[in-house]
């Protein structure tokens, strides 16, 4: 049943959110800052790892971040050496795919990234962590339907 208090208490949990990620993401960027990568490129760095060779849509998408500003963050991870871009059949479309560079920094940064995860679930229990998942995937599909 909803209540008149329900809407102002959505509100404070859709805020606390945010607001715990936005505190998430600086903790991941003071931490990997040493490596002169962001989040956003962890993001990118994290998803080649496990697709190499994979098209700047495909990353877009999966990473649900808009084609602009996946492209200034490629250009700046280019910029960096720690990808490249090659073109197939498809002339317009490009194939993004990590360098030697970028390879060998996953691993220092993952560790980094490893201890943040790890501190902000502390003394969360395994069933916790599973009805969290549970909560935002179907947040998620919510959202991603619309």
């Amino acid at each position: 049943m909803i209540d008149d208090e329900t809407p102002k208490k959505d509100e404070a949990l859709l805020h606390q959110i945010f607001v715990t990620m936005r505190l998430f993401t600086k903790a991941i960027n003071d931490t990997i800052k040493r490596y002169n990568v962001y989040s956003s490129e962890w993001s990118v760095l994290r998803y080649l790892t496990n697709h190499p060779s994979v098209s700047q849509t495909a990353i877009a998408t999966a990473l649900q971040i808009e084609p602009a500003a996946i492209s200034k963050t490629l250009a700046k991870m280019e910029k960096k050496g720690l990808i490249y871009r090659t073109c197939k059949e498809d002339k317009r479309e490009k194939y993004i795919t990590l360098t030697e560079q970028g390879r060998t920094l996953y691993p220092l940064v993952a560790a980094h990234v490893n201890e943040q995860r790890s501190l902000a679930l502390r003394g969360l229990s395994a069933e916790d962590r599973k009805a969290a998942r549970l909560f935002i995937n179907t947040m998620f599909e919510n959202l991603y339907e619309h």
